[in-house]
């Protein structure tokens, strides 16, 4: 028996296409339901003799859209809009809208022509011969191919950094090491390295003996890898934590506040609300 071995990346983007698929699929029902009910009122204020045929046009496009997604998908995989090679990707993905459209209207005519008659005894007339018609439903289907190829690539990077949070929570607990990302690449960190790290808005500044790094990652995050790895770093203050065992010295500065001095000479505040938190530590 063959077995199938799977890359994590991969089965990441499976995972999240599977989530986003519910989700379109939900999303593309209610505008169906919406924009029918909205143009089947419109026909009967006009008095029109086929106030229903709203709901086989709206049905026939919808169905078409939701049939042609793993085309878009297909293509978000073959030809990812990476830092790398957006520019060329992206001129791929404009080629691609045409096709999609093409395919979008003629099925979406061809099920509307067959059933039509079928159902309301009437025959189904598009204008394919007229240009302006397809520049018409050419730009909504920018507009279509634009969007679900946004909802399923923010899902797969939203899937993409919980694997890569699971992958340092990992390396974390079992190797003692943290993975920093920074400037565009991976350092590897043993924890116990850290000194101290401070908030930077959407950044870290980790603080290790004789160099700096600023990680994308939150303090928080920073934190529950530092606890995982099981060494002694807490948070002192809103916007800064520090390794206990480098902090040689407390110092009040009134009202329960404190700053910590460390080993290497560099000075860190602390909260009184954390300050049990420290304590507690330093005494163990």
């Amino acid at each position: 028996m063959e077995i199938v071995s799977t890359h994590p990346e991969l089965e990441a983007d499976r995972r999240a296409d599977r989530k986003t698929w519910l989700y379109f699929a939900c999303f593309l029902f209610a505008s169906f339901v919406v924009e029918s009910l909205s143009d089947q009122h419109v026909l009967l204020r006009t008095g029109d003799p086929y106030p229903n045929l709203p709901w086989l046009s709206q049905a026939s496009s919808h169905g078409v859209i939701l049939a042609l997604t793993p085309f878009i998908t297909f293509m978000l995989s073959r030809f990812p809009l990476t830092a790398e090679a957006w520019k060329v990707n992206l001129l791929v993905h404009a080629t691609a809208t045409i096709a999609f459209s093409v395919v979008h209207i003629l099925a979406m005519v061809a099920i509307r022509k067959l059933l039509s008659p079928i159902i309301f005894g009437v025959p189904y007339e598009f204008g394919l011969t007229d240009v302006s018609v397809w520049l018409y439903e050419f730009r909504k289907d920018v507009l279509t191919y634009t969007l679900i190829a946004a909802l399923f690539w923010l899902n797969r990077m939203v899937e993409q950094r919980a694997l890569d949070e699971r992958g340092a929570k990992r390396d974390a607990t079992d190797l003692h090491r943290l993975t920093l990302k920074s400037g565009g690449r991976s350092y590897f960190v043993n924890a116990p390295d850290v000194i101290s790290a401070k908030a930077a808005g959407n950044y870290v500044e980790v603080v290790t003996e004789g160099r700096e790094y600023l990680a994308r990652m939150t303090l928080t995050e920073l934190s529950r890898l530092l606890q995982a790895a099981g060494d002694r770093h807490v948070r002192v203050h809103r916007s800064h934590l520090v390794n206990l065992d480098r902090v040689s010295e407390i110092v009040p500065t009134g009202e329960g506040d404190v700053t910590l001095r460390l080993d290497t000479g560099a000075e860190v505040p602390g909260s009184r609300r954390y300050r049990a938190q420290y304590e507690d530590k330093l005494a163990t």
